[in-house]
């Protein structure tokens, strides 16, 4: 059960990389990031007036409110980040964010991987990083591609402080349940979005302009399907901490990277794969090793 919960929100998640691409260029990131959060709450509520779980106590409360803080800043950086650089470039570095999580989950939750496991998360993270090479730079230059390309470090940026909130996520949950943590974190980051947006017309010149969402169809379908999708993706991601490792859920989650860069290829012409098929062989192999 936990290895298809974890499949299906590394689907939704690779779902949601799309139409956070194709929003960036139909609505301010602000409108993209409060919509989805506020779009998915409904999502939560429902699961929550179905299955319960409305107990929690002050530690809960605590981690919501950090988490709720730093998801805002993750979610604005994931969304200039696909919209400023190729999907190719941009969300195989969250590849890194099961490294960050095997490390701090081994202190915080006493979840050791095995060796099959560590070098399964080592395998995926590296595959991820050989498929920078497809679009002609050295394998070495990755180093320095966030300094070059602005999607790539606040993407990097995003794998980071996944790497710390999932390790919270599940703590979290320990004390309340996963639609009760879903809802205020999506809440929580969207007020605290909100009053930024109010305090200041243009959080980011060039970047939350109102001119960007005029002449643009289909706005608010694809926000309500990015919504759900959302909604979809979070409690699937939070109901597998119950079967397997935040480790292991995260490196399955981001072996969807692969997929999106598929579909950044085919859809949006973002460059050779057959360059980056020994990538997606260790990435393959790295799953396995933790799957099986």
């Amino acid at each position: 059960m936990g290895l298809l919960l974890a499949a299906l929100a590394s689907i939704s998640f690779v779902i949601l990389d799309i139409l956070r691409k194709v929003l960036g260029g139909r609505l301010p990131t602000a409108a993209i990031v409060i919509g989805i959060n506020l779009g998915s709450g409904f999502v939560f509520l429902l699961a929550l007036a179905f299955r319960g779980g409305w107990a929690f106590d002050l530690l809960f409360l605590l981690i919501a409110g950090v988490e709720a803080i730093t998801i805002t800043i993750a979610s604005i950086f994931y969304v200039q980040a696909v919209t400023m650089s190729p999907l190719s470039l941009t969300i195989p570095y969250l590849s890194f964010t099961p490294v960050i999580s095997a490390v701090i989950g081994m202190f915080a939750l006493g979840e050791i991987p095995s060796p099959r496991g560590f070098t399964g998360i080592g395998l995926v993270v590296a595959g991820a990083l050989i498929l920078h090479t497809g679009d002609g730079s050295r394998f070495r230059d990755l180093l320095y591609a966030p300094f070059r390309e602005p999607g790539s470090w606040r993407m990097l940026a995003v794998a980071a402080i996944f790497g710390v909130t999932t390790v919270l996520d599940k703590i979290a949950i320990r004390h309340g349940s996963e639609p009760l943590l879903g809802l205020v974190l999506t809440l929580g980051s969207s007020a605290i979005l909100g009053g930024v947006v109010l305090l200041r017309s243009r959080l980011m010149p060039s970047e939350w302009g109102p001119e960007r969402a005029q002449r643009k169809p289909w706005k608010e379908p694809l926000l309500y399907l990015a919504a759900l999708v959302a909604g979809m993706a979070v409690l699937s991601q939070f109901f597998a901490y119950s079967y397997l490792f935040v480790s292991y859920v995260e490196t399955i989650k981001r072996a969807g990277g692969l997929f999106s860069v598929l579909i950044g290829i085919v859809a949006f012409r973002e460059g050779n794969f057959r360059r980056r098929l020994p990538a997606a062989a260790l990435m393959v192999l790295g799953i396995t090793l933790i799957v099986f």
